[in-house]
This record gives structure tokens, sequence and C-alpha cells, in this order.
């Protein structure tokens, strides 16, 4: 018999009367590896949050090896020889392989703690060899490739003896040979009896390396399977569950074709693109992009925008090739965007709102020489905010004090002010309330019925359904079907993105 290594029994754990998980059961075999997936918001992250020690449950038990335990915080989880490697690696990018590999616990030659350099090379070349990873200890990790730094933070937690590792998006970034690579390392890690859960939007991946699959949906258990019982549409399945409610306002399909084409992309591809990408949005038209995490969404977004440095096919803005260098060459021909990281990207926080509406199109309120006008300034950024319905309607508050729809607003409100031809939009609304969500849907209608060109991106397909005209579905940076939105459904969507056949 198989021997149980974790188990979890009925596991919950509320935030403000809203249940992230709900009596939530997993049990995990020595030397498996064990997916879990389920939609966005389907509760992963919390219950990975719990098992490492990041929240505590409101209620159930978590056992290990047979015995009951507390997990109290992170370091608590380390003790019972659980590690997790996240999206966003905790390595030191200043310090050196070795050391990253050792932080925290570094050999040191004398009773006054000088560091045995000698040791920290020796120990690590001993771990990589055992995975047959060829890097060198000495390496400043900053120099590694992001496949390469993955691996390093795995052989960092195999260092400290982890029975139980999760691996949440491990190949995020990473090229096929250094997906096959983290493969191999995990084919030896079960070798070695290290149980691993595996979280994923690649469902091939899940087919490659996991034993056995376990769904959430909504918080809840939404099924368990052994991977030779199952293929990607039973998967789906569970992950939308047989009650799904589609009942979402779809935008209609309309043939723009008879209307200027606005931009063209043939075999267009920036540096940090997988895959070149060819596609035409026209006057007026909301142009969907879906796919799941890792798609290629936002490397494309950048890259429309002069984000990222261009390196194949070309780029048309009304029918005119164009070479974009830069955002300001994007500004330049008619280009908005707004990023999928509102907050780093799309904000100065600790700057009000007036100064966030204007920053963007400073020539619009600027005299000779560059001296601001700061009545027209207001007055501008007053008109935009009322027409966007910023709340509070205080130009003067800071921009990280607003909500996440209003600080939203007031993203799109700084390109609204250049009066853009084309509008990018990257997850418009993600982390957003349901109320300001309607307001930034209404107001993208209506820029389009202006003549506006929208191109939203977008992993969530209500949305998608929603707004698009026409939708494309991105797949590992490449676009493999086109569709209408009164044709196909959230349930399509999700199996196209995740290769699946709806056939």
């Amino acid at each position: 018999m198989p021997e149980t290594v974790m188990k979890l029994e009925n596991i919950t754990k509320t935030f403000g009367g809203i249940h992230a998980l709900d009596n939530i059961e997993l049990e995990l075999e020595k030397g498996e590896v064990h997916a879990l997936l389920g939609e966005n918001g389907a509760g992963k992250s919390t219950l990975i949050k719990i098992i490492t020690g990041v929240h505590r449950a409101d209620h159930g038990d978590i056992y290990i090896a047979g015995k009951k335990v507390e997990i109290t915080d992170p370091i608590n989880a380390r003790h019972q020889g659980i590690c997790a490697i996240y999206q966003e690696l905790s390595l030191v990018n200043g310090l050196t392989v070795g050391e990253n590999i050792f932080l925290g616990r570094i050999p040191t030659k004398t009773v006054f703690g000088v560091t045995d350099r000698n040791a920290i090379i020796e120990q690590s070349n001993e771990l990589l060899a055992h995975f047959k990873i060829d890097i060198d200890p000495r390496e400043t990790v900053a120099n590694l490739g992001l496949g390469q730094r993955r691996v390093v933070e795995i052989v960092k937690a195999v260092s400290v003896n982890a029975k139980i590792l999760l691996l949440d998006e491990p190949t995020t970034g990473m090229s096929q040979a250094e997906i096959d690579t983290l493969f191999e390392i995990m084919d030896e890690l079960k070798k070695n009896h290290v149980t691993m859960i595996y979280i994923s939007h690649h469902l091939e991946e899940v087919f490659r390396v996991c034993d056995r699959i376990s769904v959430l949906r909504d918080g809840k258990n939404s099924g368990l399977f052994l991977k030779e019982e199952v293929n990607i549409e039973k998967i789906v399945g569970a992950m939308i569950g047989k009650e799904y409610d589609d009942t979402v306002v779809k935008a209609t399909y309309k043939d723009y074709s008879d209307k200027p084409i606005a931009l063209e992309a043939r075999d267009f591809q920036a540096e940090t693109m997988k895959q070149p990408v060819s596609f035409q949005v026209h006057k007026g038209e909301i142009l969907g992009i879906t796919g799941i995490v890792g798609a290629g969404k936002s490397e494309l977004s950048n890259a429309l925008f002069g984000a990222e440095k261009h390196i194949g096919g070309e780029l048309f803005i009304n029918e005119e090739k164009v070479d974009m260098q830069s955002p300001i060459d994007a500004k330049k021909h008619g280009l908005a965007y707004i990023p999928e990281d509102r907050k780093g990207k799309g904000l100065f926080l600790i700057h009000n709102i007036e100064d966030n509406l204007t920053v963007a199109n400073v020539e619009l309120v600027s005299g000779k020489g560059g001296v601001l006008k700061l009545q027209k300034k207001a007055q501008l950024a007053t008109e935009i905010a009322e027409t966007l319905k910023v709340k509070p309607l205080d130009l003067k508050m800071e921009a990280r004090q607003l909500s996440g729809g209003n600080q939203q607003k007031v993203v799109l409100g700084k390109w609204l002010v250049g009066s853009p031809d084309i509008l990018i939009m990257d997850e418009p609304t993600w982390g957003i309330d349901v109320g300001a969500k309607a307001e930034i849907y209404d107001f993208i209608a209506k820029l389009a019925a202006d003549g506006v060109s929208v191109i939203v991106l977008s992993s969530e397909f209500k949305e998608i359904l929603t707004l698009s005209n026409r939708i494309m579905v991105l797949r590992n940076g490449k676009i493999t079907h086109e569709l209408k939105p009164e044709d196909t459904s959230s349930e399509e969507l999700l199996t196209l993105s995740l290769g699946g056949n709806t056939q």
C-alpha cells in the first residue's frame, strides 16, 4: 500500500465571510507528483499558503506521516519538511549560486563564523552533479536565466531535506530545454521519495509528470483522478462543473472587414515573445485575445506598445508600416496601453489623481518653455475623472488611497486624455469589484462606438465574451483559434486554451 506522507481533513478558510476553502480533503502519497488544478479563484493559492504556514486554517486538521501537526508559520513548515517554489523566486541576485543554496546555513571555518567558501563550492557541486546540472556554483545568480534560477531554487529546497515540495507554475518563462531539465530533476526526486504538489495551467505538463490530479472549484473538492483514467476534457469539466452558469451577456460578432485596418501584425515578434503572430484589428472593433497564465498575453501587449525589442516581422498602423522602438513612438502613432500591473507600471502611487491623469500628456497642459498651466491641468483632470466616475472625486488624493477599480479608472483616464486611436488593455479588470468592472465595460464599449480600436487581452473568459466582437485564443505564444462570441462559451475557450479539442 502507498505510504501517506500528508493528509488534509476538512480544511476551511474564510476571508470577510467568503469561503476561500470549504472542507477541503487532500492526501499525498510518498514519492508521488500530485497535480493541483482549478480556475483562477478556485482556492489553490489559499490551500498552498495554509500548507506552507502563510495562512492558518479556520477549521480542519493536517497530518504528516500519520501525526497531527500545527503549521504555524513558514519556518515551522520548513521544519516539517515542506518547501514551496513560487513563480516569484526568492533567490538573492547579488549572491553566487552556492551562497544561495546554503543561504542561512553557510558553512564556516571557525567558531568566529568565517565563511568556508571551499565547502560551499564543494557541497554545491555535489548537489548539482547529483541532478546532472551544469551550473558553476561560483556564478552570480543575476547572470543566470530564469530556468536556471528556478532549478537552483529546487536544489536549494532539496539541500534542506525537503520531503514535500510545492511547485507553483514552475515552467513559467522557461525554454523547452529548461523544462525538460526540470522534469528530469523531478523524476530523480521521485526516485528519492520526495513528494511534490504541482500547480500548472499547462495540462500537457501535468500528464507528463504527475501521477494523480486533484481539482478544486469554488473552494471545494471537484475531483480526484489517476492521470491514466482522465483526459483534458474531463479535467475541464471538473474545473468548471456541470452546473456552470454561462449566462453571460455576450458581445455580438460584427464583420469589420469593410472598416479601415487600424493595426496589423504580420509575423510580428519581439524579443520576449515565444512565436511570431499575425492578426488585424479594424477601426471601432473590440478584439479579444485570451489564454491561460503563461500563454504570452503580456509579452504580446508590451511588444505592440514598443516596450520590447522588435526582432522580426512587420507592424502596420493605419496601413502604414511603423518601427516602434519605444512607448514614446507608440504614443506618437496613437496607441495607448493599460498594463496588467496597474500599481507597478500604470500609476505613480504616491502622487495625486490629478498628476496621474495628466502625466502622459503634459504637453496638453503646458505653455511656452514647458511651464505647466495649473488651472488647465486641474480642469482637464477633472473632466476625465468625472467622465470615468472616479470616486472619491478628490483630485489631490494620492492614487494609493483609491480602491482597485478607481485606480484602474485613473490608469485608463491617463491615456484617454490624449485621445488615442488604438487602446491595448492587458487584464483590464483584474482584482476589481463587480460595480467598477461594469462601468469600465460600458466605457470600453463607448470608446469603440466612437471609433477607437480596442485590443483586450484577458484570461477571464466571461470578460472576453462580454466585450469582444471577435475572439482569438493564444497558446504558448501562438494564435491557435479565431472565434465569434455568440458561437463559443467559457468552457470551449478554457478547453482550447489548455490544448484540448472541442470537436
